[in-house]
């Protein structure tokens, strides 16, 4: 068997572990994916032409292509350990293979790994090249203009699958920047917006790496609960992930809709955040159980054990919500209810867990109920 071959095959075997993990890291958020998987497989198609298309604003382009640069980002990085096979290398360093191969293989299962998210724009871009040869040799410099946005698009997208794989997180100018972004005027034009999106990328190189550390808090419970999401991360950044992704997605379709009915849109999102953040509820109580044994040699009682861990999944969403309270995309109503959704998820999580839905979803009901007859 070749180098590549075995390459290949210990990147599908790390594929499929980590797809069969994903009931274990979060049962509520992948009870969810049924749903909403439809959207996010065409969710790149339809970005991509929104971002080629010259009549799209500059507003609209940077939405889209924050979600599309997410989505991109979250699926290489939790590809990372199969794209790079982490779990094979102290053998791989035993192979009699130069390094140029084994770059070039790293290369090549990367795009492997992200195919549509890189070799779609890139394609598109290549047959506009191909098609419009005439003019862009003729100096027809509206087509160059016109190119450059889906360009910009080639150009991030490659950049931010090399930095999943090699593990970075881009807080700066994937997270933060965005949101900066949208609170600024909107007079700036896709080619500038991408100029400065670059310019904050080269700032973020240029800071310094930092680390947290726990030092000697917290203590007792909490402190386990917090090394457990920190041993195993995953659940959180896949919830980070497709909590931002609805943000984005909020502003580009609100954008879109009339005033009168914006407000039923923001409904249903406060009902699906609510949902989504309330969710790390489920991750605490399979922790607790897995560890019931250890827990109950403590001197807490379970009702306080219990207690903690609501309290801590709150502390967690406390992060996401500042997330959506930042985005600006609710106004007071919605935050009602997005409090009334929480509450109900989190009580049919530790009530019911097989029928949790059930709770918002009755909740939900008696607020268009109470809101079409009083």
């Amino acid at each position: 068997m070749s180098y590549w071959l075995f390459r290949v095959r210990v990147y599908h075997q790390s594929l499929k572990q980590w797809l069969d993990s994903l009931r274990q890291i979060s049962t509520g958020l992948v009870a969810l994916f049924p749903l909403a998987l439809p959207a996010l497989i065409m969710m790149p198609l339809l970005s991509i032409g929104v971002m080629a298309s010259p009549e799209t604003s500059a507003p609209v382009f940077l939405n889209t292509l924050w979600g599309y640069l997410l989505l991109l980002f979250s699926w290489v990085s939790f590809q990372r350990a199969g794209i790079c096979a982490t779990h094979y290398q102290l053998y791989l360093k035993s192979l009699p293979i130069k390094p140029v191969v084994k770059s070039a293989s790293n290369l090549g299962l990367m795009m492997y790994g992200a195919n549509f998210f890189i070799l779609g724009p890139l394609v598109l871009l290549l047959i506009v090249l191909f098609q419009q040869s005439g003019r862009l040799i003729s100096g027809d410099w509206v087509l160059w203009k016109e190119l450059i946005p889906l360009s910009g698009v080639v150009v991030l997208a490659a950049y931010y699958a090399i930095i999943a794989v090699k593990n970075k997180l881009p807080w700066l100018s994937l997270l933060i920047f965005p949101f900066l972004a949208f609170v600024l005027p909107y007079e700036l034009t896709k080619p500038e917006w991408l100029m400065l999106w670059g310019a904050v990328i080269v700032a973020e190189r240029l800071i310094p790496t930092f680390s947290i550390k726990l030092g000697n808090w917290p203590e007792g419970f909490y402190r386990f609960l917090l090394q457990a999401d920190i041993a195993s991360p995953n659940g959180e950044k896949l919830r980070l992930v497709s909590l931002l992704l609805l943000i984005a997605l909020t502003r580009l379709s609100a954008s879109q809709l009339e005033p009168e009915v914006q407000p039923y849109l923001l409904n249903l999102v406060s009902f699906v955040s609510a949902l989504l953040l309330a969710s790390s509820l489920f991750g605490t109580q399979a922790l607790r159980k897995q560890y019931q044994l250890y827990l109950t040699s403590l001197p807490e009682s379970q009702s306080v054990q219990l207690g903690k861990s609501v309290i801590y999944a709150f502390f967690k969403a406390l992060t996401g919500t500042l997330l959506v309270l930042a985005s600006g995309i609710f106004t007071e109503s919605q935050w009602v209810l997005w409090l009334l959704f929480y509450i109900s998820t989190a009580t049919g999580i530790l009530l019911r867990p097989q029928w949790f839905l059930l709770f918002p979803c009755v909740a939900a009901l008696i607020v268009f109920l109470a809101s079409e007859f009083l």
